[in-house]
């Protein structure tokens, strides 16, 4: 992803390469090594990143994000306590709230599914394989 990153100039593109930056760290890093501590009792291995930090959304590489039903994951090691790498702490966020704006995406051309819109068969054909029933 760093080399996608060097590789744009486009601020929006940066913008969202810098958060999914940023969400690696918690991902690749805290979070898994800390479910390894938990689990496997082990010392805490390196893991490199030569990414730049002023590049990474910072404000999100220790969150952890709960989309999954219940509060049992607050309890586990990658959401709570101080992090690996001992730049932050585990913030445990239970509802996260989407960042970015609702797209407008043009419809697929009709050749891409297998379903053709209604009153709109393909060519040749004089009846829709779909089974509405």
């Amino acid at each position: 992803m760093c080399v996608l990153y060097e590789s744009t100039t486009d601020p929006g593109v940066r913008d969202m390469l810098s958060f999914l930056i940023a969400r690696d760290t918690m991902h690749q890093y805290q979070q898994w090594m800390a479910a390894i501590e938990e689990l496997e009792q082990i010392q805490k291995a390196i893991v490199p990143s030569t990414f730049p930090q002023e590049n990474k959304k910072q404000q999100v590489s220790y969150s952890f994000m709960n989309f999954s039903k219940g509060e049992e994951s607050a309890q586990g090691r990658w959401a709570i306590r101080p992090s690996y790498n001992g730049q932050g702490n585990f913030e445990y966020v239970a509802n996260p709230e989407a960042k970015g704006q609702v797209p407008f995406l043009k419809p697929s051309p009709a050749y891409i599914h297998g379903t053709p819109p209604t009153g709109n068969l393909p060519p040749n054909t004089n009846s829709s394989t779909f089974d509405k029933s």
